[in-house]
């Protein structure tokens, strides 16, 4: 076995302990984890079904879960075992449908006409979006676990061993290569280098965030947004692992078991920060960042000043997906198929609806008014809200 190989897979036993580990602490569902058990409420807001697709084949709980991307009018759905559907978002009818033969990790991008995937064996693989066929494959360093992203002819992806590359989105071949030192023990999975106009930004393991060129990868400012603390391994774990979210010049990251910041995109300078643990995505509107802790409370911060305007807690330990913002409220899976819509301006419930029997812990996507979520077992839905 190779260096890389024996690397690769002692970051994935260790990473195995540290989900483990951190069952009670984390969202991760034991037995012994309680989730809060749902309240009554008197919706508000009403949800109609657009369409739903049931799941087309089991997934196992160790492959991870389907994703789910949207360009125009596709809906792209990346089974772990290596099928990969298009379907009409619209009605959610068959386009296409390949076999890749590859370990897929969830990691699914779109841009320049190709649909970009990640594999557990560390290449990544880009598909025709007319016809779902094999254009170009791409053999990276590791595992590719967050989403890749497209500008400027250049596709940006990120691998689990704390590099980031640049590769020509024509054929694959790499342009540049930026890199940085893993921790001996980190959360499993990376979050999506986040692309704003000519630069790309992206949180790491071993708590800094990065600007770099997309052209060549040239770093522009790196900054430090949670220091390591503690005596264990684990206490010492500040992995910047959320998406991380864009709003009027301001980058906003979280870390785990560290800090939520605001940084300003040109120097990287601290516009504010406060004690925080995440390792789940950010939403934002006009005035407010949405975020769920590592304990499943879902808050409301000012962009400004980072002030908590409100804090919904009844849905603890129930292991909840990052929020999304859907006609005006924010919304939230949860590890039994449940989907809740809470108000913007309070946090109340205002909606709530069980779509599927597995959970969906991964982010939903709204696109003109429609939101679209993949339960674990790969069970799509494509949802309308209004109020009553």
């Amino acid at each position: 076995m190779s260096d890389s190989a024996v690397f690769s897979a002692a970051r994935l036993w260790l990473a195995a302990v540290v989900l483990l580990s951190l069952a009670g602490c984390s969202g991760t569902l034991t037995l012994e984890s309680h989730p809060t058990p749902l309240e009554r409420f008197q919706p508000t807001a009403s949800t109609e079904l657009v369409w739903y697709r049931q799941a087309q084949s089991r997934v196992d709980s160790w492959e991870g879960s389907p994703a789910i991307a949207i360009k125009g009018k596709q809906l792209f759905v990346a089974h772990p075992r290596g099928r990969v559907r298009a379907l009409d978002a619209d009605c959610g009818c068959r386009l296409w449908n390949v076999e890749t033969g590859a370990a897929l990790t969830g990691a699914i991008g779109n841009g320049g006409g190709y649909l970009l995937l990640g594999t557990h064996e560390g290449e990544l693989l880009a598909l025709s979006n007319k016809d779902g066929s094999l254009q170009w494959r791409s053999e990276l360093s590791s595992e590719v676990m967050s989403r890749p992203q497209v500008a400027q002819g250049v596709v940006v992806v990120r691998t689990n061993d704390g590099k980031m590359f640049g590769l020509n989105i024509k054929n694959g071949e790499r342009l540049w290569v930026y890199e940085t030192i893993v921790p001996s023990l980190s959360l499993r999975g990376v979050g999506a280098p986040l692309v704003v106009d000519d630069r790309v930004f992206a949180g790491f393991s071993n708590g800094k965030v990065a600007a770099l060129s997309v052209a060549n990868g040239k770093l522009l400012w790196e900054k430090v947004i949670s220091l390591a603390k503690g005596r264990s391994e684990l206490e010492r774990l500040v992995d910047v692992d959320a998406e991380l979210a864009y709003g009027d010049g301001i980058l906003y990251a979280v870390a785990f078991q560290g800090r939520l910041v605001a940084l300003d995109t040109d120097s990287g300078r601290i516009v504010w920060g406060r004690e925080y643990s995440s390792y789940s995505g950010i939403s934002l509107d006009d005035r407010q960042l949405f975020i769920t802790d590592e304990e499943g409370q879902v808050m409301a911060l000012d962009r400004r000043t980072g002030v908590t305007l409100w804090r919904q807690d009844k849905l603890q330990r129930r292991n909840i997906s990052a929020p999304v913002i859907h006609n005006g409220k924010v919304v939230v899976g949860d590890y039994e198929g449940y989907l809740h819509w809470l108000s913007a301006d309070d946090g109340s419930f205002v909606a709530r609806r069980i779509v599927d029997d597995a959970a969906i812990t991964e982010q939903p996507l709204v696109v003109n008014d429609v939101l679209y979520t993949v339960s674990h077992k790969g069970t799509i839905t494509a949802l309308r809200t209004d109020q009553l």
